[in-house]
């Protein structure tokens, strides 16, 4: 069996609220300093932000 890989610079465990802002706050300190990462949010539930 194969299996795909990704890799990210950051992993957010839960798509409501805190984990969306988590997400966007880390990618816009980021870009302030310069550096570009890439963030993957993961959501057990079928709908984000709830």
């Amino acid at each position: 069996m194969q299996r795909e890989l990704m890799e990210f610079d950051v992993v957010v465990v839960g798509a409501g609220p805190a984990g969306l802002s988590a997400a966007c706050r880390l990618k816009q300190q980021a870009a302030e300093a310069g550096r570009e990462i890439s963030v993957c949010v993961v959501e057990k539930g079928s709908e984000v932000g709830a």
